[in-house]
């Protein structure tokens, strides 16, 4: 009797394992796609240490200490970049495909969250999560670069189904209870550590975990006080000395308009682009918009709650703690934006943090809609109506994923400030044809070392253009330098100073484009001789 049902699951079961390695070999496939941003290079720099990438591994080996001092200054938490760091030296490569398949890892821990998550549903509401999910171009940016965003949204999704389980569990005094708070604590420090955007949908989960539990509320606070006891205990001693970490927001620029820089982000989250860029993606902000609408609508739906029974409680708690982890930090967003005056904020790169919250609410109003379907007894033109609607927003949600994935290998340079005319793998190709083997190679900064030597690691030696006066130049018959375009009005003041320690000639290399035709116009390469 059995048979048929469990036959059923293992099919379900099966699916869904495909659906998750078809998800991860597509990423994989789009792993190297572009050269590393600049962004990338501070992350990697951090990860190495604060020292210059060689060919092979460096004579000192990058230590935990090193990692925390060249972290120090910014306003990163530390723990992406130690765990980089380890995996790193464990394997004894700096490959940049290394260092972004532990970003596909986090992706599969993020899959798997969202499937325990959705255990309670049907096959097809499941297969539509997995898809608007990963299938976006905004999520693929986030993925394949070396920053620790993936490794976030992986925390919002498992701290989400901890609290879901809190909020369910009955309290028997057991130690198994102390456990599961424990264990929430644990991961919400965890989740501190790797990114500081945490706590604002952390925020939201304690509103919801104090305001949602309806019994055994006295050994229910009691037990949660244990969760952040142990999340101030372990941050409390170290915000004093990073002050980064409390700071952060101050940093950004100033005099950009909210309204503009909001648009982008939610167009960025729900159509993976800008707006204005295609007239599909707008068109999707919308629909997207309107489905997630009408989820609210659900909650309203006297006729739903009646079909769906018991699922109706749990689609309004899931809705409701989405919404509110979503709500809680745009508030946190605009807030540091207006009292701070800064634009760091609101970043479009930034509105990462909505994006599962945003995806489960549109996943959560097909799903349903799906089970209002399947539950109702209603008009033939009610299940005809609902059938119309799964159909459309099924077949604009296939679409889409299509679209992304077409649209991100066209283009995978969204939020990186490079182009497919100016990039490092092109610079980089461009300083080997120019560098010669005693050459000494100055940047203007820490950034543009890292990225110059991550990309094609080269074995002549590299100095930073501040250490220019103090370092030993008696052996060096060329100096050639990297020039930004951003500092392109201080050349007088660099060949006075290329002079004074005596290099009194300047030639300046052009960089070629990608197409060997056209001129890079951001970078130029001067060498100076004496």
């Amino acid at each position: 009797m059995n048979l048929q049902p469990n036959s059923s699951a293992r099919f379900a079961q099966t699916t869904l394992t495909v659906a998750c390695l078809v998800i991860l070999v597509l990423y994989g496939l789009m792993i190297d796609l572009k050269g590393i941003s600049t962004d990338e290079g501070i992350r990697l720099a951090i990860i190495n240490g604060g020292q210059t990438f060689t060919q092979g591994m460096p004579v000192i080996s990058p230590t935990w200490a090193m990692v925390l001092k060249a972290g120090n200054p910014y306003a990163y938490q530390p723990l992406y970049y130690l765990m980089q760091n380890t995996l790193m030296r464990a394997a004894q490569t700096h490959d940049v495909i290394f260092f972004r398949l532990v970003n596909l890892f986090f992706l599969w821990v993020a899959l798997q969250g969202l499937l325990s998550l959705s255990k309670t549903w049907r096959l097809l509401p499941r297969l539509f999560l997995l898809g608007i999910f990963a299938f976006n171009a905004y999520l693929f940016m986030h993925v394949l670069q070396i920053r620790e965003y993936i490794v976030g949204v992986a925390f919002y999704i498992w701290s989400t189904w901890l609290v879901l389980r809190l909020i369910a569990r009955p309290l028997e005094r057991s130690w198994s209870d102390v456990a599961w708070f424990v264990a929430y604590g644990i991961l919400l420090t965890l989740g501190f550590f790797v990114q500081s955007w945490v706590v604002f949908p952390a925020f939201g989960q304690f509103l919801f975990l104090v305001a949602r539990r309806a019994d055994q509320r006295p050994r229910f606070y009691v037990h949660l006080a244990l969760s952040y006891a142990i999340v101030l205990s372990a941050v409390w001693l170290y915000l004093p000395s990073h002050q980064q970490r409390v700071d952060v927001g101050r940093w950004g620029g100033s005099g950009t308009e909210l309204w503009p820089q909001l648009s982008m982000g939610f167009h960025l989250v729900l159509s993976g682009h800008l707006p204005g860029e295609y007239r599909f993606t707008d068109f999707l902000f919308w629909f997207w918009l309107a489905v997630i609408a009408g989820g609210g609508l659900l909650l309203l739906g006297k006729k739903f709650r009646a079909a769906t029974g018991t699922k109706y409680t749990e689609f309004k708690s899931q809705f409701l703690l989405m919404f509110l982890c979503s709500v809680i930090s745009l508030a946190f967003q605009i807030g540091y934006f207006v009292k701070m005056d800064s634009n760091l904020p609101v970043w479009p790169r930034y509105f990462v943090i909505h994006y599962f919250f945003l995806t489960w609410l549109a996943a959560a109003t097909f799903n349903y809609l799906y089970e209002f379907r399947a539950s109702s007894s209603g008009s033939r033109w009610l299940r005809r109506s609902l059938t119309a609607g799964i159909a459309v927003i099924a077949a604009v949600a296939l679409t889409s994923g299509v679209f992304q994935t077409i649209s991100y290998y066209k283009n995978p340079l969204l939020d990186t400030g490079l182009s497919r005319e100016s990039n490092w793998f092109t610079t980089t190709s461009e300083l080997a044809r120019i560098i010669e083997p005693n050459d000494l190679l100055v940047t203007y900064d820490f950034i543009c070392r890292t990225n110059l030597t991550f990309t094609r690691p080269i074995p002549n030696r590299v100095i930073l253009l501040p250490e220019i006066e103090t370092t030993d130049l008696k052996s060096v018959p060329r100096v050639v330098y990297l020039e930004s375009i951003s500092v392109l009005s201080q050349r007088g003041d660099l060949v006075a100073r290329m002079s004074a320690v005596g290099f009194k000639t300047m030639r300046e290399f052009r960089i070629h484009a990608a197409d060997g035709n056209s001129l890079v116009t951001d970078w130029r390469f001067l060498a100076f001789t004496r």
